[in-house]
């Protein structure tokens, strides 16, 4: 192993553990259903895959493990089905015995936002009883945790849950194996501090989830945009935490939403079913100012439409809008929030810099020109959800290795576009090449591993695909 090349970090994302459409939550062996006792075959061959990667440094640290948002799946799933099936990967990576990483770092999206409210609160009772006494009252609660690695905090909604699995009583034991919490970014920076790595999970490269933002400059225009990651948050987070986080725990009414989101990918369905929600809503109310029914099922049709093609986001829209949408995310959300808090908190941003995000469930690994003129690495982790019973090329799943010099490879494992099952290894980074090549040679030492794991993804890929065409594609 060259110097430099062992990895550091690993990072996933939208595992949507719960969710039976994605390929590492369990089916159920008798009907399509979440089995929460058992880890999936997908999971099991992923992990003895990262495994096979880590024991080839058995002389360097264990890495760290990053979780970077949606990893439990609080909107269309249970909350006891998500996070059984969290425990199931615990059981595989943190048991006492058979521990694949250092440290858990868990950074929440927007359909596990809630695990950031529950450390939002615990960061606040942290903050008040570090002050006991306040000459102006108590402050004011923060929406985001500081960006580097010792602003992190305790999470002690997946701490419990983490010590049954480890079996440990004691919280502050020898054996206590906690879960920390940032929010939104996290920052890896380097010692010469020349080189950053930020991770975010990606909501907010989209408009989607500034809503109460672009409301209230509607409702009062003289007001300022927010201007750091804690504004942007603090303006949002309420109808992010209702729509995103707070359905999986509504009975019937979250089993509504799924379906109704997943009926945003078949535009033809979608067309018929939101022409006959119209039509009865118009029934059955009276719009102020709408003359008849026929009018009114007009008006709502268009409201429906509308409202629509905006919940389904990046992940359901795909072609050339694309990129303007992704620049257009990229400029407000990293060249412009994020910016500025690198600069508040380390004194300013790097030449050296990659940008680590998900939540599109599209893998990618471009440089992208910033403001200054520099060239910054950006990197997708894709999903491993099956959104569509349609194959589309730029949907996929990957693993995302850092190194112990930030350099960044992304391992794909998922591709959507055919059954080819295949490993690819990539990197834009200028320095990178070492790494990529270290991690290309591990993965064809271990061929027979992640060969079976892009296998097995091939055979559950095809089970949810029939399934969700039965389901939604048919009508």
């Amino acid at each position: 192993m060259s110097e430099g090349t062992a990895i550091r970090y690993v990072c996933v994302s939208d595992t949507h553990f719960g969710e039976e459409d994605s390929l590492l939550t369990c089916l159920r062996e008798d009907r399509y259903a979440c089995d929460p006792r058992h880890a999936s075959p997908t999971l099991e061959r992923i992990v003895a895959g990262l495994e096979q990667l880590i024991d080839a440094q058995p002389d360097a640290p264990k890495p760290i493990l990053l979780l970077n948002g949606d990893i439990l799946e609080l909107a269309f799933a249970s909350y006891s089905e998500s996070l059984a099936s969290f425990e199931c990967f615990m059981q595989l990576v943190a048991r006492p015995d058979h521990e694949l990483f250092e440290q858990i770092v868990y950074i929440p999206g927007n359909h596990d936002h809630h695990v950031w409210e529950i450390a939002r609160e615990t960061q606040y009772v942290n903050l008040v009883l570090r002050h006991h006494h306040y000459e102006d009252g108590p402050p004011p609660p923060m929406h985001a945790t500081p960006i580097t690695m010792d602003g992190t905090v305790r999470s002690f909604f997946l701490d419990p849950l983490m010590r049954h699995v480890r079996g440990v009583d004691n919280p502050r034991g020898p054996h206590d194996y906690p879960i920390h919490i940032a929010y939104p970014n996290l920052a890896l920076q380097h010692p010469t501090k020349d080189r950053v790595v930020v991770l975010h999970h990606g909501h907010f490269l989209e408009s989607l989830y500034y809503l109460m933002s672009a409301l209230r400059r509607k409702l009062f225009p003289d007001e300022p945009d927010p201007q750091t990651v804690a504004q942007v948050e603090g303006e949002n987070w309420a109808w992010i935490d209702f729509v995103w986080s707070l359905l999986g725990r509504s009975g019937d009414m979250g089993l509504r939403a799924e379906v109704l989101y997943k009926r945003l990918q078949y535009p033809m369905n979608m067309k018929s079913f939101i022409a006959d929600l119209a039509r009865r809503v118009a029934e059955s109310t009276n719009i102020p100012g709408v003359p008849g029914d026929w009018l009114e099922e007009k008006v709502l049709g268009l409201v429906f439409r509308r409202l629509a093609s905006r919940l389904g986001g990046e992940r359901v829209r795909l072609g050339e809008s694309d990129e303007r949408d992704f620049m257009r995310g990229l400029q407000r959300y990293l060249f412009g929030h994020t910016y500025r808090q690198l600069e508040d908190e380390l004194g300013g941003v790097p030449d050296q810099l990659a940008f680590v995000y998900g939540h599109t469930h599209k893998p990618l690994q471009r440089l992208v020109e910033d403001p200054r003129g520099k060239m910054i690495e950006v990197y997708n982790s894709g999903g491993w959800a099956i959104d569509n019973a349609d194959r589309e090329p730029a949907r996929g799943g990957a693993i995302i290795l850092i190194s112990e010099d930030l350099q960044v490879v992304t391992l794909r494992v998922f591709h959507d576009a055919d059954d080819d099952a295949h490993i690819m290894v990539s990197a834009v980074g200028p320095d990178a090449e070492p790494f990529r090549a270290e991690i290309e040679k591990r993965i064809g030492a271990g061929r027979k591993v992640w060969d079976s794991a892009a296998e097995t993804i091939t055979r559950e890929a095809a089970i949810r695909r029939d399934h969700i065409r039965r389901l939604f594609a048919n009508g």
